[in-house]
């Protein structure tokens, strides 16, 4: 059976926003458990206009991986998860077995979960190992509530 070995979130504290609080967006997003034990890494890039960007990224492997999707998975509602499932192709690149989803940073600061196209979010990856297809990641995601 596949499963997901490894989920990254990630997203940008722009230099008009508190660091603190874009950092625990991500913390939200993953069960109060493993927060302790998410590898955060923080990475300063430079903007369009030389402003100061602070990239967080929050990696979880293995069961972790899991457990922090199935945490995911209770607190998004029945429409998003069919909002995933319907465009799960154009998110899931099979070459590099990756799925690419973005959710709302605002959202997840306050504790919710919401898919969400816009600027300001939280890039969530979750890697399967082995580029599975797209069938195989379905049943997977499936398996952790993810999907209907």
């Amino acid at each position: 059976m596949t499963r997901p070995v490894r989920l990254e979130l990630a997203a940008h504290a722009h230099a008009t926003e508190d660091e603190g609080r874009v950092r625990r967006a991500l913390l939200n997003l993953v069960p109060p458990e493993l927060r302790g034990r998410a590898e955060l890494e923080r990475v300063v890039v430079e903007g369009h206009y030389s402003n100061p960007i602070v990239r967080l990224t929050l990696r979880l492997e293995g069961e972790d991986a899991v457990a922090a999707l199935r945490h995911l998975a209770s607190a998004l509602d029945e429409y998003e998860k069919r909002l995933l499932d319907a465009t799960l192709e154009s998110r899931y690149d099979g070459r590099e077995g990756r799925l690419y989803v973005r959710l709302s940073k605002q959202e997840a600061y306050l504790g919710r979960v919401r898919i969400f196209e816009g600027d300001d979010v939280v890039r969530m990856v979750v890697v399967f190992q082995g580029a599975p297809g797209v069938d195989e990641v379905r049943r997977a995601l499936r398996e952790v509530g993810l999907l209907p």
